[in-house]
């Protein structure tokens, strides 16, 4: 576990171009205090081509890559600087019992609030041992539940979803990653010899996909069924 993330940390940055964050934001990095019990990663198809989804520079995604399926990862954690939890909130400088507004100011710097270089929120960079992910954060909520005598806030459960960020770059970088399965959803007019070619840039692979796949037959996918894509044997 040497070099490997104990605990979540967000990294925020002002561009994304070429498949990688760029623009380190200053001062722009939040690490969680409590390391979150649960996290829900999905996975969500982008739009049919004809939807021209683009990437961050605004460039169109192309046909061949509209099957990528984009990570969602949903999280929750606490804030709590009531003395309970050892280690302090992230920026909290005060002792226990005193407010944790600069944690949370810190909390929204890194991840909403619009940078004076690019007058929109930072991209985002979450890693969590082998776990990183970059986009944008989403519906981002803080509910305070404990105040101090003064009325200041001292814990908040704080919930989010970050939606990856995608470019020609990184789609092609998971679909040329040969030690990886891939999940595609069939659409109409999709077939196993298609799909390999698609994937392998070779048609002569569409029985292992459908052995992969426990397939009956090579022949008539079920529009909006999901088929795996195996990695090949080296």
């Amino acid at each position: 576990m040497s070099g490997l993330n104990k605990n979540l940390s967000l990294t925020a940055f002002t561009k994304f171009d070429k498949g990688q964050p760029g623009g380190k934001l200053s001062g722009g990095v939040y690490v969680v205090q409590i390391n979150p019990e649960n996290l829900s990663l999905s996975y969500d198809e982008l739009p049919p081509n004809d939807d021209e989804p683009t990437s961050a520079a605004g460039a169109p995604i192309s046909p061949k890559n509209a099957a990528y399926n984009k990570q969602t990862i949903s999280i929750k954690f606490t804030i709590d600087n009531s003395g309970a939890i050892p280690n302090k909130p992230d920026k909290v400088r005060g002792r226990a019992g005193s407010s944790i507004k600069d944690s949370i100011d810190q909390l929204l710097k890194v991840t909403v609030k619009p940078t004076k270089a690019s007058h929109s929120p930072p991209f985002v960079k979450l890693q969590w041992g082998k776990l990183m992910l970059v986009g944008k954060v989403f519906d981002l909520s803080i509910d305070y539940t404990y105040f101090n005598l003064q009325g200041d806030p001292i814990r908040a459960d704080v919930s989010f979803t970050l939606v990856e960020e995608v470019d020609e770059v990184v789609i092609s970088r998971e679909f040329q990653s040969p030690d990886i399965t891939r999940i595609i959803t069939v659409k109409d007019g999709d077939s196993l010899i298609a799909l390999s070619e698609s994937s392998y840039d070779d048609p002569k692979y569409y029985l292992q996909i459908a052995a992969y796949n426990n397939l009956p037959s090579f022949r008539g996918l079920k529009i909006g069924s999901q088929i795996e894509i195996p990695p090949l044997e080296q």
